[in-house]
């Protein structure tokens, strides 16, 4: 058996720029508002929000947000670029 993976990063986004998106990206996303996780109604995924920050780069001021995904039977590139699809910003 795989053992689960967690991976943590660092965005800038709000918690309303998840509460608006992750419906869009995958429709049957649950929330539980105790945990502050997202979890699909298939299991084998969450996403976690954590710490609220913010980012100062010179006058450009942005909040930040810690999110974990934990992938426990999921594919992680077929998660990773659905989300993506929907929360990648910029030109790039």
């Amino acid at each position: 058996m795989i053992p689960p993976v967690e991976r943590r990063y660092v965005m800038t986004a709000t918690e309303a720029d998840f509460h608006r998106l992750m419906p869009l990206a995958f429709p049957d996303i649950g929330f539980d508002a105790t945990t502050r996780r997202f979890l699909p109604p298939e299991g084998g995924w969450s996403l976690e929000l954590g710490a609220i920050g913010r980012l100062a780069l010179t006058s450009v001021r942005m909040t930040t947000i810690e999110v974990a995904f934990r992938f426990d039977g999921a594919e992680i590139p077929a998660v990773f670029a659905r989300f993506m699809q929907y929360f990648q910003r910029g030109g790039g």
